[in-house]
């Protein structure tokens, strides 16, 4: 026995090393944080059915997803770093997501009250800092959606289709860890995507933009078609609000690395939106 344990600690100590070996050369910087100092800022605003504007706006602090904040009517919002690249193993081992969520308060009721026809929901996210520079990566942005197992099954789907992805990107499947029949690829169009010789965004998909600011802070815009709250699966394809089953809580995600590890990967630093659009960005904001 007493052979037997000189050979166990021996072992112990050699995986140890090793471990602490590979973790000091997988990546020369410090590790990414968030800076708690800073508290992120989240704004939601829809069009209703009569032409008025509904607008929630407010400080909202990194948290998890079971301690949410009362946002307004039916809403629930969190800010949260992790995700579902991160749960499926297919985020960068440097890198961090960021996310904002919301839920319903009561889930019998619609997300968005009173919602126009055809129209979308604004999502913002400010003010969200790290312990250094970073790069947001427009192409990890994804929207997931979960729905009532219930909703699922009354429209003869099964179970595991419970989750639903509007991705920017057109082919990540996160390591091929979400379905086809799952996923909207190119569904959440980034800003600089545009149609053809006329340069507006394509019709028919979400608008989205990441940016850092001025001051190092990381910055989210979606505008979001409220139809694709809507199951790729559900077979009768409505959507006209309340004629669709809607998920039960969705969120917002998308990836940021170190700025080093970013030009070392090849993520070159997002643009800024245009001037135009955060002049009106900030002009509804101010009503």
């Amino acid at each position: 026995m007493f052979g037997y344990g000189q050979i166990l600690v021996k072992w112990v100590v050699l995986v140890v090393a090793s471990g602490i070996a590979s973790a000091s050369g997988a990546g020369s910087g410090p590790l990414l944080l968030a800076d708690g100092t800073s508290v992120p800022h989240v704004r939601i605003a829809w069009t209703e059915g009569d032409g008025s504007r509904v607008e929630y706006s407010l400080d909202v602090p990194l948290t998890s997803t079971s301690d949410r904040t009362v946002l307004g009517r039916n809403l629930e919002v969190f800010v949260a770093l992790g995700g579902s690249r991160l749960e499926r193993g297919a985020g960068h081992p440097d890198g961090a997501i960021v996310r904002v969520g919301l839920f319903k308060t009561d889930r019998d009721l619609l997300f968005f009250e009173d919602i126009a026809n055809g129209s979308s929901v604004e999502i913002e996210l400010r003010n969200v800092r790290f312990n250094q520079d970073v790069t947001p990566d427009p192409e990890t942005l994804l929207q997931r959606l979960r729905y009532r197992v219930d909703d699922v099954e009354a429209c003869g789907l099964t179970i595991d289709q419970t989750e639903m992805f509007n991705l920017a990107s057109d082919h990540d499947d996160m390591g091929g860890s979400i379905l086809p029949s799952q996923a909207r690829y190119s569904s959440l169009v980034i800003e600089h995507d545009t149609d053809g010789e006329s340069g507006e965004p394509r019709q028919g998909v979400a608008r989205s933009s990441v940016w850092v600011e001025d001051d190092g802070s990381v910055s989210m815009d979606l505008v979001l078609p409220y139809r694709l709250l809507r199951h790729k699966g559900d077979p009768w394809a409505l959507e006209v609000p309340g004629t669709f089953f809607e998920p039960f809580h969705f969120d917002v995600e998308f990836q940021v690395l170190p700025r080093e590890v970013a030009e070392l990967e090849g993520v070159e630093m997002p643009a800024r939106p245009s001037e135009s659009d955060a002049a009106g960005t900030t002009e509804s904001a101010q009503r």
